[in-house]
């Protein structure tokens, strides 16, 4: 059953065509189905989402034009992305049984895209998507004992790659408009800042800057979540 929360085919050629000039990049039409599948299924549990994007980088494991100095021993293997999200996902856990609330933990909704430019490692483009009644703001994560959703990312990537934090919590950069806020209503009239975070998702599904010949994925999403029962 189609969700009311998603683009119309002639929106999603519009939005398509939209990212394609913006990023002048050819698009993966299949990452960027996927991408708005997540964020209209999110919809179709939570009123209102708020959503956060993060850059996650691995650390210079050499000294530059010298391999044999390491600066670091870090797990730079492919699934640094898969452990990343389950340390956030135990992060949240646990803070849901210390905050007291009822019932299980909200789904985190995310979608990841793994680019390699140039340098010795990949990076890790992340969307995280919450509901806003639980979770609406990145915090200040510039302070190592803060409890807060950047602190958690931090610590969750930390974590991933085995690397101590708060000494390489830097590794996790939050772009400029890093976070949106947005609710059904936003996406059944299609407002313009909600267009303006779906041209950003779009830019996980750029072509540029991935490498198909690794062997290793690309591309990865959370599981499309039931529908609530009050919602049906």
């Amino acid at each position: 059953m189609r969700s009311p929360y998603e683009l119309s085919e002639k929106e999603f050629e519009s939005l398509l065509l939209a990212a394609e000039k913006k990023y002048d990049s050819r698009l993966s039409r299949y990452m960027l189905r996927r991408s708005l599948a997540v964020i209209s299924n999110y919809l179709e549990n939570y009123n209102r989402v708020f959503a956060l994007r993060a850059d996650l980088r691995f650390a210079q494991s050499h000294v530059p034009d010298e391999p044999d100095l390491p600066t670091c021993f870090q797990k730079d293997d492919e699934k640094a992305i898969t452990r990343a999200i389950e340390s956030l996902k135990s992060q949240l856990r646990e803070e849901h049984k210390r905050s007291g609330r009822a019932g299980e933990p909200v789904p985190l909704g995310y979608i990841w895209a793994r680019e390699r430019v140039t340098g010795e490692h990949p990076h890790y483009h992340l969307v995280l998507l919450f509901d806003k009644e639980v979770y609406a703001y990145l915090g200040d994560y510039t302070k190592p004992d803060a409890d807060n959703m950047g602190t958690r990312i931090q610590k969750a990537w930390c974590s991933a790659i085995g690397l101590d934090y708060p000494e390489y919590a830097y590794l996790p950069h939050f772009p400029k408009n890093h976070s949106a806020w947005f609710t059904r209503d936003d996406a059944l009239t299609l407002s313009a800042d909600y267009y303006d975070f779906l041209l950003r998702v779009a830019y996980l599904a750029k072509d540029y800057s991935k490498d198909f010949h690794d062997g290793y994925r690309n591309f990865g999403t959370s599981q499309l979540i039931q529908r609530s029962l009050s919602d049906k």
